[in-house]
């Protein structure tokens, strides 16, 4: 796959004083150019989230992989902010992983296009196990060593969460999926609202990097709310 355009942030425009359409209508889209290929995907992430929402208090920084928190006000307005680039691209198929602050972002982005997002498991965010709610230096406090662990062994979990070759291959084979169901029904343009870690297997995949090179896997930033763009045969 060739990817055309790679973190676009919907954020800037979230933040101005005007309307969701007016906010966007100034952004210059890199990947307005004409494509040839058969398939287009937006990877989308989802917005800001609350870290203190009822029933949860996390401090700033903490962990929360795979559990639900929802967005922030902010958020909300990222994900408003991001379907508003895309009602113009004529989406067929919006697929999204089923944490209630990715199918929010996937409700903006299905609603310009008239389709319902497709729920997939396999598109939620890394599991974390026993960090979920703590910062790193939280987690070398209460588990010393976990966090060298983990960066140095590929395959060490002992942390009761994911490793990131274990969640690379559970994104990719829902991708796989996801771009067969597009060709059974003939759609050029797919979009998949996920998150941080979800969307930086499918594009560190196109790139050559692969999960075991933990270093290089890490500095691929996808902030909230950006687009990456990638085209398929």
């Amino acid at each position: 796959p060739t990817v055309r355009a790679f973190s676009l942030s919907a954020t800037p425009f979230a933040t101005a004083s005007s309307s969701a359409a007016a906010r966007t209508q100034s952004c210059t889209k890199p990947w307005a150019m004409a494509s040839e290929s058969n398939i287009r995907v937006f990877l989308v992430r989802h917005g800001a989230v609350d870290l203190n929402s009822p029933g949860r208090v996390y401090p700033k920084g903490s962990f929360y992989g795979g559990d639900d928190v929802p967005l922030s006000a902010l958020g909300e307005l990222e994900a408003q902010a991001a379907g508003e680039m895309l009602k113009d691209e004529g989406i067929e198929l919006v697929f999204c992983s089923p944490l209630r602050r990715a199918v929010y972002g996937a409700k903006q982005v299905a609603y310009h296009h008239g389709v319902e997002p497709i729920e997939d498991d396999r598109f939620r965010e890394i599991e974390r196990g026993r960090w979920l709610g703590l910062t790193k230096p939280m987690v070398d406090e209460k588990f010393p060593g976990d966090l060298q662990s983990f960066a140095q062994d590929p395959t060490w979990k002992e942390h009761g969460g994911e490793t990131y070759t274990e969640l690379f291959n559970r994104v990719l084979d829902g991708f796989d999926e996801l771009l067969r169901v597009a060709r059974e029904k003939k759609a050029s343009k797919v979009a998949l609202v996920s998150h941080m870690w979800v969307t930086k297997s499918v594009v560190t995949n196109s790139m050559g990097i692969k999960p075991t090179q933990q270093d290089e896997w890490e500095k691929v930033n996808i902030p909230t709310a950006s687009i990456s763009v990638m085209d398929f045969p």
